[in-house]
């Protein structure tokens, strides 16, 4: 036992006898309740500040996409709404003749594999050229102009593809039934 300790329990009788004064619990009670108040304020007044900042970097980084990244990404969909129907009928168009190329699947070489791939290479360049060119002129009509052409030529490419794949399938089935009858 501390000797603090055994002096409190020997003189426990005298400690007893005394009670604080009525100030010292109203003294007690309001610090208590500044006490309370304080930690409630810092809590709403904290999270009031994390909300606003979060907002203000949210808001911010929208502005600097809007301003500053989507103008690399310069698209027809970004200069009209008429001219991204256009760009998305294209598309879809590009896309469903992949995909009907894709499922025919009857390349008889890789060197058609190849050389199907190197023609799509150099439509992506000149497409990633066009697009550099909108960015820079994105009213120019003439560089508008060469976008849509670009895509109806990478439809015309890809209607040839499907074609050639379509006769070289048609004239094995044609020396098919030729062999068997």
């Amino acid at each position: 036992m501390d000797k603090l300790e055994k002096i409190i329990i020997d003189n426990r009788n005298s400690f007893d006898t005394l009670e604080p004064d009525n100030e010292h619990l109203k003294r007690f009670e309001d610090r208590l309740n500044n006490y309370n108040k304080k930690r409630n304020n810092f809590s709403f007044t904290y999270l009031l500040k994390a909300a606003s900042v979060t907002i203000l970097i949210g808001l911010s980084s929208l502005w600097v996409y809007d301003n500053l990244i989507s103008q690399n990404e310069k698209t027809l969909s970004n200069i009209s709404p008429e001219y991204r129907d256009v760009e998305t009928y294209y598309t879809t168009q590009v896309n469903n003749k992949i995909n009907q190329i894709n499922q025919i699947n009857h390349y008889n070489t890789e060197k058609q594999k190849e050389l199907f791939k190197e023609e799509f290479t150099d439509l992506d360049s000149l497409y990633i050229n066009l697009q550099k060119e909108l960015k820079t002129n994105p009213n120019d009509e003439r560089v508008i102009n060469a976008v849509i052409h670009h895509y109806q030529m990478k439809i015309d490419i890809l209607n040839n593809i499907l074609n050639y794949f379509n006769n070289v399938k048609q004239t094995k089935t044609n020396k098919n039934e030729n062999t068997q009858v």
